[in-house]
């Protein structure tokens, strides 16, 4: 699937409105506007005279809009020779229009969050930015442009088709993502759901530029799309606004004609091997089920988490636990048709593979002896409307979300399934097994007659129309508070405490929407000598947390998070161990009092630990052959300023491995119970929560826990700085990955910090909108992904500049000569004003956009605790931006890069 960076910008509007359609009602100051076709849970739909569907979701929680334009095209729409040609068209939507000729330059100065899509049902386009009348203008002046009047040339095309084989390559790269698709290609014999979505190398290669123009024409109109604006907007404006953008698009004479292949009943057994090098062994086994429309759909959705879930699903059971595999899974995706499913396990380097598969087979195809019980279902029910609540209450990723839903058949299908799931019996979940999960409809061995053949019928798409029609949804969820993410209104609504044993608090409370909260705790313990030589025993001992208490078990508290619908992830490094929360209000005080538990009573079962192990040594090996974890890995050898044993130094993969199978249950013990305490501890919230209860919790619960061992902070050197220039071989991948890197003594309180900041930004901060994207993609088109990164610590001058691109190895020497060429060019002649003043708008942008995520929000005041820093610092380097001088950024470039 394709996963984009793009985005629009604001131009003249000057569409005409169109005459009054019957049905539709006068709008403010006499213009025509439609009239309300379908509401439900405050998202209305509209319908445009030339067929445009039009969802208008208003939220003034956050100040963000989204728009998002789905087309009802996928690779489900493709004819013989032309796979891919959804995908190619994805791309080439970014290449411009007569009126929007730099459509990545637009969007990205206005500091939006954008992306596009591609899948077998749909294609989108959307862009997240702060909520100005100029910014959504601009983007509804531009998808209505690019939706007929797109170039789609053949200039375009032969530098965008070497970038989209690229892609292809990076995904041949993964020998497990070509098993599966090997797998779905196998299953089906005539539908279009058998091909990947990214198409076919030759079709890729050899795309007939008139062909993919008429495909444009035919799909990319109106009467096959749906708008979607989410976030805080004036409605009544906002739907003037989509009249005079799209209404002057005429409806296309053409009348589109649903696809009609239908997959035949499979009949029998299939089996197929891929054969690569690098990996570890790998089964799946897929199955046809029905559309996502269909109600069997909920209950095979369901029945996925009841078998695969960790601990407690039964392939992970029978699979994971009996050592025959390291993990396992389930991949089925939404379709408008009848669409498929496939479980999947990857198994140890020494695996065996007939076993695991045996083993898996045989707990598929015999649930209708050992039917689901009402525990499995409650969990899964649980587990699936933890998701759709945290889903309701951002609006933005709702309305994303909803793409996948029109492309199944209708948005509505979202809240229909919440609801069918929330119906569904154990009767229901057994049922949908002994339909689907049967030998006649499985890929994955030899054919084997059978006599009397039991096969698995299919149902046909429901109607979906007649389905939804009067379904009036359900109450809106909670709605939040119109919050303002300046530096300065941050910092006024935070409150800080401090408890008796050192621990530091920030605290903002806010309304948000379905009153959602989000919290980080991070733990920061011992010091350079007294964390020497512990290996892997840290990072193991934080892994270990969430697998057992001395009161509960891993179920048990996967169990308690569903039921307080909160989420609890804990990540650990060599000096510290960070917890994130997502609760709401009413389950805050019990998610955190889990988290205590959690923290400070692991009990560290033995079975639990062996499992762990043998899953982070199966991913170990799963890398050893991957050009990109290669590259970075030697890459690290060579700039790595600390010794082995030293607690930041950075591992091989075979060191790795062998700190993993030298660590015992008892280190780990010792371990928490020398260095884990609250005492260097920061712990933040932000969202719907009582302040002054919450603070109490926290100072209850962490504020009288001290570790044995005190902390010190481990200082952060600077990279070496030896030039080097390596090649790794890494046989059998199409794909190869390039990384160059620099050290910058610097912190991001010194003075060229700013500068380096936006020089970093012009020079490679995007793939689509840089001097390294703009020569290595968009120019060359020798890489699908090409950028640069910069970062400074905080507290000491260790900063680096990094450079990387994927390219296919027979372009390797042209890639390099061409991005030594861009920072020669750079450090000689320095860069424009124009540049300067783009970037400082995008950047500035940006930032704004990532103060109103809660979560990151939460984090970085726990962060800032630590540095003893407030906002002000963001108020200070938010203005510092905006007065750099071009003088200053060339000046900061040619001081720390060579």
């Amino acid at each position: 699937m394709e996963v984009f960076v793009r985005v629009l910008t604001a131009l003249v509007l000057g569409t005409a409105i169109l005459a009054p359609a019957p049905g539709w009602a006068a709008g403010p100051a006499g213009a025509a506007l439609p009239a309300p076709v379908a509401s439900v849970e405050g998202i209305t739909e509209y319908h445009l005279a030339n067929g445009l569907r039009v969802l208008l979701f208003p939220d003034a929680t956050k100040p963000n809009v989204t728009v998002n334009v789905t087309y009802l095209v996928g690779s489900r729409c493709e004819d013989y020779g032309e796979t891919g040609m959804a995908h190619l068209l994805e791309h080439l939507q970014f290449k411009g229009t007569d009126r929007h000729t730099a459509i990545p330059k637009l969007l990205q100065g206005m500091g939006a969050r954008y992306n596009a899509s591609t899948w077998f049902d749909r294609t989108n386009y959307f862009e997240t930015f702060p909520a100005t009348e100029e910014n959504l203008r601009a983007a509804l002046d531009l998808e209505a442009d690019r939706m007929v009047h797109s170039h789609i040339s053949r200039q375009d095309l032969d530098s965008e088709m070497t970038v989209v084989r690229n892609e292809f390559e990076s995904g041949e790269n993964s020998p497990i993502r070509v098993t599966l698709q090997r797998i779905q290609a196998v299953a089906f014999d005539w539908h279009n759901y058998g091909k990947d979505t990214i198409g076919d190398r030759s079709d890729i290669e050899h795309v007939n530029i008139q062909h993919l123009q008429a495909f444009y024409r035919k799909y990319y109109q109106p009467d096959n799309a749906v708008l979607l604006v989410a976030g805080k907007f004036d409605p009544a404006a906002t739907l003037k606004e989509i009249v005079a953008e799209f209404g002057a698009i005429p409806r296309p004479a053409r009348e589109l004609e649903r696809t009609w292949t239908t997959e035949p009943t499979q009949d029998g057994e299939r089996q197929v091997v891929v054969r690569r090098v690098g990996g570890t062994p790998f089964v799946g086994v897929g199955y046809h089920i029905p559309a996502s429309s269909h109600p069997d759909r909920t209950a095979f959705d369901m029945l996925g988490l009841v078998l695969t879930s960790a601990p407690s699903g039964r392939l992970y059971k029978a699979l994971v636990e009996t050592k025959l595999a390291a993990q396992v899974g389930v991949q089925s995706v939404d379709s408008l048709e009848p669409g498929y499913a496939i479980f999947a396990a990857i198994l140890p380097k020494d695996g065996d593979v007939e076993k695991a598969k045996a083993a898996m087979i045989g707990v598929l195809e015999d649930l209708a002896k050992h039917p689901i019980t009402q525990e499995e279902t409650d969990r899964a029910r649980a587990q699936l409307m933890t998701q759709i609540d945290k889903a309701t209450s951002d609006t933005s990723s709702l309305g994303l979300a909803l793409s996948e839903y029109m492309a199944a058949g209708d948005w509505r299908l979202f809240f229909l399934q919440r609801d069918r799931i929330q119906a569904m019996k154990p009767e229901d979940l057994t049922r949908a097994a002994a339909e689907y999960l049967k030998a006649s409809n499985r890929t994955e061995g030899e054919y084997v007659p059978t006599e009397h053949p039991d096969r698995a019928e299919i149902p046909a798409t429901p109607d979906v129309a007649a389905m939804v029609k009067d379904y009036k949804g359900r109450a809106l969820v909670a709605q939040g508070e119109a919050f303002d993410p300046s530096p300065a209104n941050i910092e006024k609504r935070t409150e800080r405490f401090k408890a008796a044993n050192g621990l530091q608090g920030a605290l903002l409370p806010k309304r948000t929407k379905g009153e959602r909260v989000s919290a980080t705790l991070t733990l920061r313990f011992g010091s350079e000598q007294t964390l020497k030589d512990q290996g892997a025993v840290p990072d193991l001992v934080a892994d270990m947390l969430q697998r057992g208490t001395t009161t509960l078990t891993r179920q048990q508290i996967q169990d308690r998070l569903d039921q307080l619908k909160a989420t609890m992830r804990v990540f650990g490094g060599p000096d510290s161990v960070t917890v994130v929360l997502d609760a709401t209000r009413q389950t805050l005080p019990e998610t955190l009092k889990l988290a205590q538990d959690v923290l400070q009573h692991p009990s560290f079962p033995e079975q639990e630990f062996k499992l762990l192990v043998d899953e982070q040594v199966t991913g170990l090996e799963q890398q050893k052959n991957e050009p990109t974890a290669k590259a970075v890995e030697r890459l690290r050898s060579l700039t790595d300023p600390y010794p082995a044993g030293h607690p930041l130094h950075s591992d091989t993969a075979e060191e790795s491995e062998a700190d993993l199978k030298a660590a015992t249950l008892d280190q780990l013990k010792a371990f928490h119970a020398a260095f884990y305490g609250a005492q260097a501890a920061t712990f933040a919230a932000v969202g719907d929560f009582d302040a002054p209860a919450i603070r109490k919790e926290v100072e209850s619960l962490f504020g009288g826990w001290t570790a044995r061992t005190p902390f010190a902070r481990i200082p952060r050197l600077a990279e070496k700085a030896a030039p080097a220039d390596v090649a790794v071989e890494t046989p059998d991948k199409a794909n190869a990955f390039f990384v160059a890197s620099e050290a910058v003594a610097m912190k991001d309180s010194d003075a060229d910090y700013p500068a380096m900041v936006v020089a970093n930004f012009i020079l490679g901060g995007s793939t689509l909108k840089s001097r390294i994207g703009d020569r290595l993609r968009q120019k060359e088109g020798f890489s699908y992904g090409a950028g640069s990164q910069f970062a400074a610590p905080s507290l000491d001058p260790a900063g680096s500049w990094a450079a990387y691109a994927i390219y296919n190895p027979g372009v390797a020497d042209k890639l390099e000569a061409a991005f030594k060429e861009e920072l020669a060019r750079a450090l000689k002649s320095g860069f424009t004003a124009d540049e300067l003043t783009f970037a400082k708008q995008a950047l500035l942008q940006s930032r704004e956009v990532g103060r109103t995520s809660d979560p990151g929000l939460a984090g970085k005041l726990s962060g800032d605790l630590f540095l003893d820093r407030t906002m002000a610092y963001d108020a200070d380097l938010d203005a510092k931006l905006q007065a750099l001088t071009l003088d200053q950024v060339n000046a900061a470039l040619r001081a720390h890069l060579d």
